[in-house]
């Protein structure tokens, strides 16, 4: 903790944020709470991971982790392409400089304007049902445009090592054992077939378990293309990759993973040459390289637990707080800068301003004694911030965002 108010990171290998004065970055910003975002940092990590990867991988962003234009802006002229899953998200990743043909769509909801808007911009459709399939071709058929179809699927694969699973008994994608049904939809209805995605789970900290499903869903990708006899040049093995919440995780073993694809690579192109595996991160590339700043307003003791009221919580960050991601919540990395300097440390709980018992920063942590005017830090917040928090609730002003 510097008094001065710069940050410096010891744990993290990333290089997001070192000796940044947020001090004066909030004076600059003029106001508190707010997300900063270092895009250096999130540069270095996607030249990272590309340098890592089989050398025609598709690295591709999930935009639903942080959909600020200003980001995608930056992150465009490095990526292969992005995930979306509305409307509003293709508008905005078409206005960052993606190109309609890079942009897979996803979602089980799909509504029948944003189709349209995707057959129109020529994006590749990724369907999740088979009458999904159905309203593809009747709007394709209506705009007198071809459409893109790749088939979503729901394999039958326990995943380990993670809390949250978007496969098995979920809503999401096609059951495996559908496959040949939908598969044969999309003859039937002339649609071009566009390949397969999979993306069975997120925030995966166990590189076994991350290969393991790599491994499954490539091969079933084959077996379903070869009952099919059809020519599979897109296989999206879809994103999950996770950030350490807190100090008692280890990071993913990304070296062990890439390592990986390459033999995943290789088994895919022995059976079609053409095939290129997509990959679509988002909390991996971005997390990391977000802080939320907010400011001490009140401290005060109840039955003997000191608590900071801070003026920011649920409302911007509720992956701060609720953590729906994982069994057990736990304190994301947290500084505190005070603006006197003041020996010593204390252990406190954090809450918003939120009459809302979820929302609570931080539990029973150790920080240097606080008073009303110190700033928090909340490190690993460039994903899932404010795009994704009530930020209406009680009628709060929304966090400024800005991208350094």
């Amino acid at each position: 903790m510097n008094t001065a108010g710069t940050l410096c990171r010891t744990r993290s290998t990333n290089p997001a944020f070192a000796g940044l004065d947020v001090s004066a970055l909030a004076g600059r910003i003029g106001c508190t709470p707010f997300f900063a975002y270092d895009a250096a940092a999130i540069e270095w990590r996607i030249d990272t991971l590309r340098a890592q990867l089989p050398a025609d991988t598709l690295l591709c962003y999930a935009v639903k982790a942080n959909p600020l234009p200003a980001l995608l802006r930056r992150l465009a002229p490095r990526l292969d392409g992005a995930d979306v899953s509305s409307g509003e998200e293709i508008r905005r990743a078409l206005a960052a400089g993606f190109d309609g043909a890079q942009l897979g769509f996803t979602g089980p909801g799909k509504s029948d304007a944003d189709l349209t808007l995707a057959v129109r911009k020529g994006v590749r459709l990724c369907a999740e049902s088979i009458g999904e399939i159905g309203r593809i071709a009747r709007i394709a058929a209506h705009e007198g445009r071809p459409a893109r179809v790749a088939v979503r699927v729901n394999p039958d694969v326990a995943v380990s090592g993670t809390q949250v699973r978007m496969n098995e008994a979920g809503v999401f994608g096609i059951d495996s054992d559908q496959l040949p049904a939908a598969l044969r939809g999309l003859r039937d209805h002339r649609l071009t077939f566009a390949g397969f995605h999979y993306y069975c789970a997120s925030r995966m900290l166990d590189a076994d378990a991350v290969m393991a499903l790599h491994a499954f869903c490539t091969a079933d990708a084959l077996r379903a293309s070869d009952d099919a006899g059809l020519a599979l040049d897109w296989l999206n093995l879809g994103g999950g990759f996770g950030i350490p919440a807190s100090a008692a995780e280890a990071p993913l073993d990304m070296a062990a993973v890439t390592a990986h694809l390459h033999h995943i690579d290789a088994r895919l192109k022995a059976a079609h040459p053409a095939a290129r595996i997509a990959l679509e991160p988002g909390r991996y590339l971005v997390g990391e390289a977000g802080i939320y700043v907010c400011r001490i307003l009140d401290r005060k003791t109840v039955r003997g637990r000191t608590w900071l009221v801070a003026d920011g919580g649920a409302h911007h960050h509720l992956h701060a707080t609720l953590q729906p991601d994982r069994a057990q919540p736990a304190n994301l990395p947290i500084t505190l800068l005070q603006a006197v300097p003041r020996a010593g440390t204390e252990c406190v709980s954090i809450a918003g301003p939120l009459c809302a018992p979820f929302d609570v920063l931080a539990r029973d942590i150790t920080l240097p004694v606080s008073q009303p005017g110190d700033l928090l830090v909340v490190f690993q917040s460039g994903a899932y911030g404010a795009s994704a928090s009530p930020v209406n609730f009680l009628g709060h002003p929304p966090a400024a965002e800005i991208v350094l």
